[in-house]
């Protein structure tokens, strides 16, 4: 009987060694996870960050092509202004040269024609 009882308690024992190591099992794995978790969390900030900053200087980038397309576009216009302006003023010279050299040619006649 005696060995019985020494078999007993060492089952026992052993038992209580198997729960504490599955404690011990749980306690580390329980641990992994919420490394885990710490480290999705890190992850996913740095990711928020970085969509964020990326987003700001998209946002930059638009406001400034917008500010160049602006630019630009006066520019155009002025170009294209200062263009009609000088295209203008060349005809109005060469309408009056033409107005002059007609009504010379006009006189020209006119006194050939009284001469004759």
């Amino acid at each position: 009987m005696a060995n019985s009882k020494e078999n007993l308690v060492k089952s026992f024992t052993m038992m209580e060694n198997s729960m504490e190591k599955m404690w011990d099992l749980w306690l580390v794995g329980l641990g992994s996870l919420s490394w885990a978790q710490e480290q999705m969390e890190n992850m996913t900030r740095k990711q928020l960050d970085q969509n964020k900053t990326a987003r700001e200087e998209m946002i930059k980038l638009v406001d400034d092509l917008s500010r160049q397309t602006r630019k630009n576009q006066e520019q155009f216009q002025k170009m294209v202004e200062e263009a009609l302006i000088n295209t203008y003023d060349q005809i109005n010279v060469a309408n009056h040269q033409i107005m002059q050299d007609l009504t010379k040619k006009v006189d020209e006649l006119a006194k050939k024609v009284d001469i004759k």
